[in-house]
């Protein structure tokens, strides 16, 4: 018998990523207990997307003298919200992640779980072979639930049919 045919067949690798527009957890199903683990060292996070407008802005609205007779000045509204701003270059990097976690062959199916807004914010960013490791998508905002309410949620759609 061949080294190769005593080899088992390897198991599909699933994450479950649960984001909103300033955080990302990843996690996979452990298969001796019944609950996730984490997947990466760490959480993507974006604290300024989680502050306030005036933070994420550099300075006062400009000003504009134009037209008018009393010579009074307006200020000119910003020509982009900051926090959309924030959540989309979150979006891109949450993208870019797992871009290269598909082709590292880290993961084989991504559960992707995030507010309906998010969700579609994604999808315009994902790459083709990110989308062919998409299995699910749940429009749901759980990144404030604890990993045991995240597995009674969401664990039957990990756990291999028997």
């Amino acid at each position: 018998m061949s080294c190769c045919a005593m080899l088992k067949p390897k198991r599909p690798r699933t994450w479950v990523v649960v984001a909103d527009g300033a955080r990302a957890r990843f996690f996979v199903a452990s298969e001796d207990t019944n609950k996730f683990v984490a997947a990466r060292q760490a959480d993507l996070i974006a604290p300024e997307s989680r502050g306030h407008a005036r933070d994420l802005k550099s300075d006062k609205p400009g000003r504009s003298y134009a037209s008018s007779r009393s010579g009074a000045r307006h200020a000119l509204e910003p020509a982009h919200d900051p926090h959309k701003l924030e959540k989309h270059r979150f979006s891109a990097v949450l993208a870019e992640t797992l871009d290269g976690a598909c082709g590292r062959r880290e993961v084989d199916h991504i559960i992707l779980v995030a507010p309906r807004r998010s969700l579609g914010e994604l999808r315009g960013l994902m790459t083709a072979r990110v989308q062919r490791c998409i299995g699910k998508e749940v429009a749901k905002d759980l990144t404030n639930e604890t990993v045991a309410s995240l597995w009674r949620r969401l664990g039957s759609l990990v756990k291999p049919a028997r």
